[in-house]
């Protein structure tokens, strides 16, 4: 079943979020895209836009492999990257791979609608990993500062594992490099490779975020983030964290909208589900998260814009079992202050007896209410500026909650939502409904 609240392509393979950017009213979503099959290869870049963060429209492929005989450079696949505005119009830069070989690209849109890109002459811009014990280079974050150019890509060096390189440019196609930004020595973020970085600053403060690739045999979080200062191509880091708490989230990226808000979308990675490889489609677009960073924290809520969808409340028991009026397909549970902090986990347990059981200790003590959204057996939870992610794609309705809860939580509330169901339509001129 497809979810309601998160996107997906009515079919393929999806990953990365990319190209993020916020233009001419429309919030605009570039994502890693196999059109011809749910199995990671063959990537393009998938697009769809939005007005409201809520429905979204599926648009035509934006950006396409090769041919090998103007484009070598990506004939194999065209990775990730970011979005600027430039001169005017949009610009991305993107990690173009020829077998092995993967380097950065640029390409400026075609139009206003971002409906797909021309590459530039010029690429690869980076002809090589700009030092000789650079093993892995590729994914982009770039903005304007100084005047100049600023870009970060991720990777890892010989004998030193994760590390993120700074280079500069005048113009967004000549760049120089400009050495480590960080690395795992200097943040003691853990991974042998690190990958989409997204980079932005607050007041003087700059919030990096990064993907890892973990050495063999060990595990942990796969997003991190750091903050810091930044003094020309260093950045120090001062705190760290985890990005979220589950065990599906990984490559986010995040924009400025017109009004002042950091906007995230990360990939709900439902290929290490079981479950998630049998339909059309593989993989999915968190909810959008609103970034700050509070007290030298990077702190994440979910976007204002989804309370829109709530219809009605039901109260319901703040612990034991609560029987769903029908079989929902999409909810939020919130548990008010008090109730969150005695509430110890959830189980959503489906009408053939399917259950899906979320520990909430990660989220034990912080501020505030509880949200938890489920949506066809993806569940995202927030508290306090703490994010988590996970999935069980058996679980398509929910019929039953079961709060597992002490003493602590009596004195709370705790209500469910009925959540209305989104518009969805395809494009590339919207009107004509995909699911």
């Amino acid at each position: 079943m497809p979810a309601w609240l998160h996107y997906a392509p009515a079919k393929g393979w999806m990953n990365d979020p990319n190209g993020l950017i916020h233009w001419k009213g429309r919030h605009h979503l570039f994502y890693q895209y196999n059109p011809e099959g749910t199995d990671f290869t063959n990537q393009h870049w998938g697009h769809a836009s939005s007005p409201d963060l809520l429905t979204w429209t599926e648009h035509e492929v934006a950006l396409l492999p090769g041919p090998q005989e103007t484009a070598p450079y990506d004939a194999t696949a065209c990775f990730s990257g970011c979005a600027v505005e430039h001169d005017g119009g949009v610009s991305i830069l993107y990690t173009g791979v020829l077998g092995d070989a993967q380097l950065p690209c640029l390409a400026r849109a075609a139009d206003d609608g971002l409906s797909g890109f021309v590459k530039d002459p010029a690429n690869p811009l980076v002809p090589a990993p700009p030092a000789d014990n650079i093993t892995e280079f590729r994914d982009h974050s770039v903005w304007r500062e100084d005047g100049l150019w600023r870009q970060l890509v991720a990777g890892a060096r010989r004998d030193h594992g994760g590390s993120v390189f700074a280079l500069s440019s005048p113009d967004l196609r000549t760049w120089d490099y400009d050495g480590v930004f960080v690395d795992r020595a200097g943040s003691k973020v853990p991974g042998a490779v690190w990958e989409c970085p997204d980079y932005f600053a607050v007041e003087g403060t700059g919030a990096l975020l990064i993907s890892v690739i973990h050495e063999d045999g060990e595990e942990g979080p796969a997003v991190w983030w750091m903050t810091g200062t930044t003094s020309g191509a260093d950045f120090e880091v001062r705190k760290t964290g985890v990005a979220d708490v589950g065990d599906r989230f990984y490559a986010p990226q995040s924009y400025w909208t017109s009004d002042g808000r950091r906007i995230q979308f990360g990939w709900i990675r439902t290929h290490q589900d079981p479950t998630g490889l049998g339909g059309k489609a593989v993989g999915a677009m968190t909810l959008p998260r609103e970034l700050s960073v509070r007290h030298g924290r990077l702190h994440c809520e979910p976007a204002a814009e989804l309370t829109r969808l709530r219809l009605a409340s039901t109260p319901i028991p703040v612990t034991g079992t609560a029987d769903l009026d029908g079989r929902r397909t999409a909810g939020e549970l919130v548990l008010h202050a008090t109730a969150a902090d005695g509430v110890r986990a959830v189980a959503l347990r489906s009408l053939d007896g399917a259950e899906m059981a979320i520990d909430l200790a990660a989220f034990a003590g912080l501020d505030g209410p509880l949200r938890l959204f489920w949506d066809a057996g993806i569940v995202e939870v927030f508290r306090g500026g703490v994010a988590g992610t996970w999935s069980d794609l058996r679980i398509t309705e929910v019929a039953q909650l079961r709060l597992d809860g002490d003493t602590d939580a009596a004195g709370g509330r705790a209500e469910v939502w009925e959540l209305a169901r989104p518009e969805r339509l395809t494009g590339p001129a919207a009107g004509h409904h995909a699911i």
